[in-house]
């Protein structure tokens, strides 16, 4: 008799009367659009291959400050393709790029995504804007190990043309370092 009066009390203890559709989001829930707020650094080397549309020697360096609306609140990229002596530089401040626009970012993991403007510098050229993509990921310590990653960085303009834009692939780091902080 005491073991079957156990069993009623642990059944009826474990019974939820708050029916599903009346609990409420706890108030650190964000919805969809919501970014965690994040820095990564990083920088380095990259020898992408083909079938990249932008291969051979690429170095990098940056500094990312995201917030929580999913916008870079500022930082700075730098990338050299050093085939095509093509230069690219993007400056956030205050929410906004070089251009005006706001550039946006993105995480998973251990990888940041960011979506900005670009100032871009072809050799014995004028800067003109394009669109780009920059994919980091700290996929461990140190960034660069013997031979190649575990950290990786790719480098997309947007607006492909034939001015040496192009893909670099998401393509391990030969040397350097990306940070999550």
């Amino acid at each position: 008799m005491p073991g079957l009066l156990a069993v009623a009390l642990i059944a009826a203890g474990c019974q939820d009367s708050t029916p599903p559709t009346a609990l409420k989001r706890p108030s650190f829930w964000g919805g969809e659009n919501q970014c965690p707020e994040t820095k990564f650094t990083g920088g380095g080397r990259i020898d992408p291959t083909p079938p990249n549309s932008m291969f051979g020697k690429v170095t990098f360096g940056f500094n990312i400050h995201g917030a929580t609306n999913c916008v870079v609140s500022k930082g700075e990229i730098q990338v050299v393709h050093h085939p095509s002596q093509t230069k690219y530089h993007v400056s956030i401040h205050d929410g906004t790029d070089g251009f005006g626009n706001t550039p946006t970012f993105s995480v998973d993991g251990t990888c940041i995504t960011v979506f900005a403007t670009a100032r871009v510098k072809h050799v014995n050229g004028d800067w003109h804007p394009h669109p780009i993509g920059m994919r980091a990921c700290d996929n461990g310590e140190p960034g660069s190990s013997p031979g190649t990653g575990p950290d990786t960085f790719r480098w997309k303009v947007m607006d492909d043309d034939s001015f040496g834009h192009g893909d670099t692939g998401e393509t391990p780091l030969t040397g350097g370092n990306i940070q999550q902080h």
